[in-house]
């Protein structure tokens, strides 16, 4: 996952494009650069490291003109070096290009330009976009008819911004996001749009296989300084614009030292803002959930975690069966599904690729589909029949905090909808965000000298059963993912079924505990004690097999909501103490575009 930014106006564009790319940070920090125009030739700066690092050594406010592109990157094909950073030019340096996704067939067209004597500087699949649009433009074509082309030989994912030295730009997107941000007398292109969310609100999403031609020229009505056209019909398309309820103050840290920590403190809000839904758009799952021959509920990552714990709640309390698939698994169960299946696909972003293949397979074969998504307008929500929005504005943190515990809120709340106790549902969720707070405070009180105390360890094992037992899935990869720790979760049974032998002296054990599984656990984490292993309850109740006790209130059902928590905060103090960047952790993306 890559970010991209375009800007066409009357204004600097290297100052809007650095601060816009900026904000996409997030999506990519292997290498950056910014392209301008500026007396019909290109002024590039580009190299390795993060956009502060290059700034600082490259100075992008040096560039001229009020057209660019900008682009951070999360490689995937070539090298981390200069010359495979963004933005990309085209052999006669009249035509330049950022790209997010993969040119699944780049051999095949590289050698085919090759023969006619375009020599490739990169090893991207990124440089097929320029040269084949300019080498296209040479036998004649304009820029659009050459973009147009180039879209059509191109198979893969993309999201491209492409302009000219005679100042033209086109975006063009398939299986990678794109915005529009429509401004007055100036137009914008990202990857998302907190991009350019302190210039407009106003925004045009565009959908796979589409292109826009952005040319200002002298019109004064914004909302025709655009046009959308279909890449395989290549007919024009006419396009909504939508505006953005988030405000820029949501997409900043404010006082916070990082998004994490930030997000992390959201939650008391963000899960109850979850569950501030339509009673009809209720009804309407509900019902969708209740008529359905077989449901499945799709996710990757954290949000799969949630599918897991999801799974457990229907079947306690809806006494319904649901299928939990990983969306890149999710082909393997192609035979089972018949138009009066369900498929729930839980997603943040709205982006991941495997989730969209997987929708799109399930709609291939008619199946209903629901989408519990966080980004408005994402190809998710465009893609499923009915999309519930989570409410809890951008989360910026390559880490997923506070949309997991609000996925869990809302599926917590359509179990007992299914079961005919909604207000049972949502009286349990509110009780459990009485308490989130406390739980906030105690665990950054508690868990910074804990993480510092632990931060050198290599393995930390989490046990639990029940519903604590995704929480032990989900906060294993929060320290994953951010402290580069190896950690694993179980169900506690499953400890001493081979895992066991590697528990030595001091290895850290956090036993996730409810009322339900306490003597089971309590059995499990004895096991670990006994071999000398460091043990960290997470529970209502303190016991002398704790070496050390972090206390979260039993929330009944809500329980995972409230003890993924301290493990949350745990995995930020122990990224801090190891001196790490809490916010874009190494090799991650935000959203997953690329399969």
């Amino acid at each position: 996952m890559c970010g991209i930014v375009g800007y066409k106006g009357k204004r600097k564009a290297c100052n809007i494009l650095l601060e816009c790319i900026k904000t996409l940070e997030y999506r990519g920090y292997d290498s950056v650069g910014i392209a301008t125009l500026a007396n019909d030739q290109f002024q590039i700066k580009k190299d390795i490291g993060k956009i502060d690092e290059v700034h600082n050594k490259l100075n992008f406010l040096t560039l001229q003109g009020n057209l660019g592109v900008a682009h951070t990157r999360w490689s995937t094909h070539g090298g981390v070096t200069q010359i495979n950073a963004h933005p990309h030019l085209s052999q006669d340096k009249k035509v330049a290009v950022v790209h997010n996704g993969i040119v699944e067939n780049y051999q095949e067209l590289k050698h085919e330009l090759e023969k006619h004597g375009i020599k490739f500087i990169s090893q991207t699949d990124t440089e097929i976009f320029p040269q084949y649009i300019s080498y296209s433009m040479k036998q004649g074509k304009s820029f659009k008819d050459a973009v147009h082309e180039t879209l059509l030989r191109v198979e893969g994912s993309y999201a491209i911004v492409a302009v000219n030295v005679s100042g033209e730009m086109i975006v063009a997107r398939n299986g990678s996001p794109l915005v529009l941000g429509i401004g007055k007398d100036e137009i914008f292109a990202a990857s998302d749009v907190p991009a350019f969310l302190e210039h407009t609100n106003k925004v045009v999403y565009l959908d796979d296989e589409e292109y826009a031609v952005l040319d200002l020229g002298n019109v004064v009505d914004s909302s025709k300084n655009y046009e959308v056209y279909n890449v395989k019909t290549n007919k024009k398309i006419k396009k909504e614009i939508k505006t953005i309820t988030w405000t820029l103050e949501q997409a900043k840290k404010g006082n916070y030292p990082h998004f994490m920590l930030k997000e992390i403190t959201e939650q008391k809000e963000t899960i109850k803002k979850a569950i501030e839904q339509d009673h009809e758009l209720i009804a309407k799952v509900t019902d969708a959930i209740k008529n359905a021959h077989g449901v499945f509920f799709v996710g990757c990552g954290t949000s799969y975690h949630a599918c897991v714990s999801a799974s457990y709640i229907f079947a306690h309390v809806a006494k319904r069966h649901v299928n939990v698939v990983l969306a890149s698994e999710f082909r393997n169960h192609e035979n089972f599904l018949k138009k009066e299946t369900l498929v729930v696909a839980v997603s943040q972003s709205g982006e991941t690729a495997d989730l969209l293949d997987a929708v799109k397979t399930a709609k291939a074969h008619g199946c209903k589909t629901i989408a519990i998504v966080n980004v408005m307008g994402s190809t998710l929500t465009r893609l499923c029949d009915t999309s519930v929005m989570m409410n809890s504005g951008p989360e910026i943190c390559v880490l997923s905090t506070k949309s997991y515990t609000s996925q869990l809120a809302l599926l917590l709340l359509f179990a007992y909808s299914s079961a005919g106790r909604l207000e049972d549902g949502k009286k349990i969720i509110n009780s459990a965000c009485k308490h989130v707070d406390k739980v906030i405070d105690v665990g950054l009180e508690k868990l910074k000298p804990l993480a510092e105390k632990l931060h050198k360890q290599h393995d930390f094992f989490l046990i639990g059963r029940d519903l604590a037992y995704p929480s032990a899935l989900e906060g294993a990869l929060k320290i994953k993912e951010v402290s580069y720790i190896h950690a694993e979760g179980f169900a506690g049974a499953e400890l001493k079924h081979g895992t066991i032998a590697l528990i030595e002296k001091g290895v850290p054990c956090i036993a996730l505990i409810t009322k339900s599984t306490r003597k089971l656990i309590l059995s499990n984490a004895m096991e670990v004690k006994a071999r000398n292993g460091y043990i960290i309850g997470v529970s209502d109740e303190n016991n002398e097999v704790f070496d050390y006790f972090i206390q979260v209130p039993a929330a009944g059902d809500a329980d995972p909501i409230l003890m993924i928590i301290p493990l949350q905060i745990l995995a930020y103090y122990l990224a801090l103490a190891k001196g790490l960047d809490v916010d874009k952790p190494r090799n991650l993306a935000k959203s997953v575009v690329v399969r």
